[in-house]
């Protein structure tokens, strides 16, 4: 049994843990073996998150008056929180990978970037492009409009070129001219 003290204590701990993470995401993980939450922590750390199973009543308190407070909703029962301060994204993707796998691990909700989602929005959060792949869809985007103009700027030059070179063909490159009335001299 915990005394009063040990408990503020993980409410602190836990409180300074969850603070600068933009995506939460609340786990039933029911009936799966430590086998499987150890293979669960490792894949949620290669996505640079965390996972941690919490006594409810430690979690509610941790995230009362905080920004994470509306998941206090989603404490009930066995839980477990998988979080992280960087891309909420891949977090839900390294989750919704292992839950596929293993048909225990239930989403029951979450909070990206300060809004509640429920068990299904969570999981849908998993099928969206992550923020390295928007920014590379948004660079290529707004490059594709340059690269367009560079290109019609670039076709009379071209056009002139070609035309001059047919040309040229046409009536024999001057080096040949040059050599031929060379001869005749």
């Amino acid at each position: 049994m915990l005394t009063r003290a040990q408990k503020q204590e993980q409410i602190e701990t836990l409180r300074a843990t969850l603070a600068p993470a933009s995506g939460l995401f609340v786990m039933d993980f029911t009936g799966l073996t430590v086998g499987e939450v150890t293979e669960l922590r490792r894949k949620v750390r290669e996505a640079n998150g965390s996972y941690q199973v919490v006594k409810n009543t430690l979690a509610k308190l941790s995230i009362a008056e905080t920004p994470h407070q509306s998941l206090q909703q989603l404490l009930s029962g066995p839980a477990a929180l998988a979080f992280t301060s960087n891309d909420a994204v891949i977090l839900a993707k390294a989750l919704a990978d292992f839950a596929k796998a293993h048909d225990k691990l239930k989403f029951r909700g979450g909070l990206v970037e300060g809004q509640l989602l429920d068990a299904v929005q969570a999981k849908q959060v998993a099928t969206l492009p992550s923020k390295k792949e928007l920014v590379a869809r948004l660079l290529f985007l707004l490059q594709s409009p340059m690269r367009r103009l560079v290109t019609v700027l670039d076709a009379p030059v071209r056009g002139l070129a070609v035309s001059l070179q047919q040309i040229a063909d046409k009536k024999g490159t001057p080096d040949e001219g040059v050599t031929e009335q060379a001869k005749e001299n």
